[in-house]
Parts: structure tokens; C-alpha cells; sequence
């Protein structure tokens, strides 16, 4: 009797699932952990600076001062508003904002900064698409679209262009408003410019409810606030829209995937392809989320591409023997097989 393998989908779901609840519920599953030291050096904050313990609880910044298991820095949507602490302590883009305001020397925040290096360069984005605990909520919401025979919406490469500039404005922005308020002359403000990212991403509003606490969602202290908590709901709205009625869409916004695609072109993990067994059929432009379109019209040996989210559509949907695979240095992971009809 012929047993029939699981797919590349189906492994894909089940280590979204599994790093969904460690990333989420981390520090709940390994909470003996968190009596010993850490494994990397904790950075605090110099007296004076602004820190999301340290703020008043109606601050939408807030959060408990419970420590992750692994104080590091994940290439994913590792949020710092996960219940009791998380897996990890935040995302990339936490780091840097946090640390530009703090006016952290360098030799500090190496240790964290080259492991998220290292973890970028060895599979890239494969965190976006395998990891990502904001991609795994987002599919869900597409995978009910689908199954409600509701269609989505196909971007096109314009709107794909626009979106990967909407990412460069957020993330520069973000980074310079962080370095912005370190100077002396906002200290007056400067609690309410702290981590202008994480004041408007959709995780900070989410990732509380899975460990069934309220986040704060709203604080209109004043001008600067009440734009932040405006912007939080507007963003919210968006991101469940992107996954709705679009496939990864706020991938394509999202700056912390912005900054682990900059590893893509360079990572250990490659997408291969034998330009001589493509029939240039669209099967992997329609099976691919994030629209990409490179797999078909390069010819190169190597196809990584900065949106590439290594989902592996292309690969499972691919009906041309042997044509795409998934590297990792030189093993073989995947590979593309004759489909038969």
C-alpha cells in the first residue's frame, strides 16, 4: 500500500504552530529557566531613559517585567508584549529603537546584535515564513478566506514596489525618531517617542490576548499619544485587511521582514533552480504569497529574492521533475517532483 508523504504545507503549519506557542507561551513552558542567569547579558536602560517597565501602566508602552527565557533578539515578530515574558525578549527593530534613545555603547549591544545576524544569515526569511508569530496569525485569517471561497486581491508589482517603499519609510522613521529622542532636548517628551514601532504594531495589540490580558489601547495624554493610539487602531485595521483580502501583504510593510530580507541574496539557504527543466508554466507565480515572479523569469542557478519568505509554494506546486530545491549549504531539503495528472 502506497503511503502518501506530507506535504511541504503541512510541515510548513505544523512549525508555525510550534513556534508560535514557544515564542508566545515561552516563558511559561520553560519558566524554571527563568531563575537562572541569562545566556546573553541583559541591556538596561542608563537612569533617566525611558523603559517599557519603567513607564506608567496607562502608558500603551507598558509591560510586565517578566524576562523572556532567552534574552535575545528574533528575526520574526517576536513581540515584547507576549504574556509572562516569551521565548525571546523582542524583535530587531525593538532592539535598535530601544538602543538609539538609550545611546547604548556598541561593545554592549554586539553580543545580541551578531546573533541576530548570525540566525538572519543562516536561513534569511525563512523566519517570516515558517517563525513569524504575526505570519502565522495572518494565515490563519487567509486560510479562513479560503475556506470561505472568498477570492483576494492580486496586488501586481506597482503596488508590490509601493509597499516595500511604505516598509523603507516605517522602519527609517521609526530608527530616526528613536535617535531623535535621545538628545537632551526631548527628555521632556521622550517617554512618549520611546519605541515609536512598537506603539503602532499590530503585535503589541495582539499578543497579549493569547496570554488572556488586555493590552492598553488607548492613552490620549496628550498630542503625541493620542497620534500613536490613532495610528495603532489604523495599523490593526490594516494588518487583518492585508491577510483578508490580500496574501501576505503586511509582510510585504512589515520592517523587521525588511531588515531580515537584506540577508536573503546572502544566506546559507538558497532556492535553486535548473533553468534547462522550467517549461515556463505560472505555476509558481500563482502559488507564490508574496507575488514574486523572479522564479520563472530569472535563469540563474540561485533565485533567492529579498521578499522570498521560503514558504516553498513554488517548490510543491512546481510540475517540472527536479526543477526547484531548497538548499541549505550544499544538502538538498526540498525539491520540486513531476505532478501527474
Amino acid at each position: 500500500m502506497h503511503i502518501r508523504r506530507p506535504s511541504i504545507t503541512f510541515w510548513r503549519r505544523t512549525a508555525q504552530l510550534s513556534f508560535f506557542v514557544l515564542f508566545v507561551y515561552g516563558a511559561v513552558i520553560f519558566r524554571t529557566e527563568l531563575k537562572t542567569d541569562p545566556i546573553l547579558p541583559r541591556l538596561k536602560p542608563p537612569e533617566g531613559m525611558p523603559s517599557t517597565t519603567r513607564l506608567d501602566k496607562s502608558s500603551i508602552l507598558w509591560a510586565s517585567d517578566d524576562p523572556p527565557v532567552v534574552d535575545a533578539y528574533s528575526p520574526g515578530a517576536a513581540c515584547r508584549y507576549n504574556p509572562k515574558g516569551g521565548l525571546v525578549k523582542a524583535c530587531i527593530v525593538h532592539m535598535l529603537s530601544e538602543n538609539l534613545t538609550w545611546r547604548t555603547k556598541l561593545a554592549y549591544i554586539l553580543p545580541p546584535l551578531l546573533v541576530f545576524i548570525l540566525a538572519a544569515f543562516l536561513v534569511g526569511r525563512w523566519w517570516c515564513g515558517w517563525v513569524c508569530p504575526l505570519g502565522t496569525l495572518g494565515d490563519v485569517l487567509s486560510y479562513t478566506r479560503k475556506k470561505l471561497r472568498l477570492g483576494y486581491v492580486d496586488f501586481g508589482r506597482n503596488v508590490g514596489g509601493a509597499l516595500k517603499g511604505t516598509s523603507n519609510i516605517i522602519l527609517w522613521s521609526a530608527l530616526g525618531i528613536s535617535w531623535i529622542s535621545g538628545y537632551r532636548y526631548f527628555e521632556n517628551v521622550r517617554c512618549y517617542l520611546y519605541l515609536p514601532y512598537c506603539q503602532i504594531c499590530p503585535g503589541r495589540l495582539l499578543c497579549p490576548l493569547f496570554g488572556l490580558s488586555m493590552p492598553t489601547w488607548r492613552d490620549f495624554t496628550n498630542t503625541i499619544t493620542s497620534v500613536f493610539t490613532v495610528l495603532s487602531w489604523a495599523t490593526l485595521v490594516l494588518f487583518l485587511a492585508a491577510f483578508v483580502i490580500g496574501r501576505r501583504v503586511w509582510c510585504r510593510v512589515c520592517p523587521i521582514g525588511l531588515i531580515t530580507s537584506w540577508f536573503n541574496r546572502g544566506s546559507m539557504l538558497s532556492l535553486r533552480k535548473v533553468p534547462v527543466r522550467c517549461n515556463r508554466c505560472t505555476a509558481c507565480i500563482e502559488a507564490c504569497p508574496m507575488a514574486n515572479t523572479h522564479v520563472r523569469e530569472k535563469d540563474d542557478e540561485i533565485v533567492n529574492h529579498p521578499d522570498c519568505i521560503f514558504c516553498l509554494r513554488c517548490i510543491e506546486q512546481c510540475p517540472s521533475d527536479r526543477c526547484l530545491s531548497l538548499k541549505f549549504g550544499g544538502v538538498t531539503l526540498a525539491r520540486s517532483s513531476f505532478k501527474k495528472s
